[in-house]
């Protein structure tokens, strides 16, 4: 059995459902901390995002998340699991001003910005097809954890670049990073030091092809 929420939202055992884009906003805005929100198959446009809410999809073959474009200022942490992220390929959008930031068994489509304290990437596989764009910025992001990813790219992962503040860890465990063409002068991790020269990269098991 399940009881109607109103816009488009459903609850069965206590569990709160969606099912177009419509209920996932109006779910989000309705959520406290620490309460799920869990999608069905679909494809959906989020317009803002709740800081402690979690996203939880049905299965990250079935379930995309448009967030191209978008700067949401959250002011807390972000957890987002079994779904297809598609981020903008512009720069400064994603999720801004977060605490931590957990994305795990997602896709990762596009060029995301990280602004968290700690964003950690579990299980996570990355598409990037421009050859001007990368996988990820680690941007304002202090701490940056890959555990058992996989980033396809055309000739460019990963840059580790701020604009201002002391630097940031990336680490990069168990991973695997795919270019699908080359490109002159970048590298699969690359480390700009032109603003901000204080970085350590950590790399373990992890190949670069």
């Amino acid at each position: 059995e399940y009881t109607y929420l109103g816009d488009h939202r459903f609850s069965v055992n206590g569990n709160v459902y969606v099912h177009t884009t419509t209920g996932l906003n109006a779910a989000v805005a309705a959520a406290s901390a620490n309460d799920v929100v869990n999608l069905l198959p679909g494809s959906y446009a989020l317009a803002s995002y709740k800081a402690g809410v979690k996203l939880l999809g049905a299965s990250k073959e079935t379930v995309v998340i448009d967030v191209q474009g978008k700067e949401f200022g959250v002011n807390g942490n972000v957890a987002i699991e079994n779904v297809t992220l598609q981020f903008a390929n512009a720069n400064y959008t994603g999720f801004q001003h977060t605490t931590t930031e957990v994305y795990t068994n997602c896709n990762i489509e596009g060029q995301p910005f990280l602004y968290g304290e700690n964003v950690t990437f579990e299980g996570c596989t990355f598409t990037q097809t421009s050859s001007d764009l990368y996988n990820v910025w680690t941007y304002g992001a202090k701490n940056v954890t890959f555990n058992n990813c996989v980033l396809n790219s055309a000739g460019k992962s990963v840059l580790v670049y701020t604009e201002s503040g002391s630097g940031s860890v990336v680490t990069l465990n168990n991973s695997t990073l795919n270019a699908s063409v080359t490109v002159e002068g970048k590298a699969a991790i690359e480390i700009d030091a032109s603003l901000v020269d204080k970085y350590v990269v950590n790399i373990n098991n992890t190949t670069a092809k």
